[in-house]
């Protein structure tokens, strides 16, 4: 997979560059792989992410809902992405 990685429960997304709604559908694909292989949780790392839109961002609300806010969290966020966060009233969601 290219934008997951499975640590024992966990899903972790990143995103290098861009992550927009040309990438949705993708990364949902490999989210739910790691679902189906036991992952209940979900952590986004935004280190390597350097702009999200949108699409992106209702996504992540959609897995955030989906795997319940306490089995979600993201962190690294910087420059534009951490704009974006603050932005949207999201920045509760990053724990590291």
């Amino acid at each position: 997979m290219q934008f997951v990685t499975i640590k024992n429960d966990t899903a972790v997304l990143a995103v290098k560059g861009t992550f927009n709604f040309g990438l949705c559908k993708r990364v949902n694909s490999e989210l739910e792989v790691a679902m189906q292989n036991g992952c209940t949780k979900v952590t986004v790392d935004f280190d390597e992410t350097k702009f999200i839109d949108s699409a992106s961002i209702r996504m992540l609300c959609d897995v955030r809902d989906r795997v319940r806010p306490d089995n979600f969290s993201a962190g690294n966020a910087h420059g534009k992405v951490m704009t974006v966060l603050q932005n949207s009233n999201l920045g509760g969601w990053l724990k590291f």
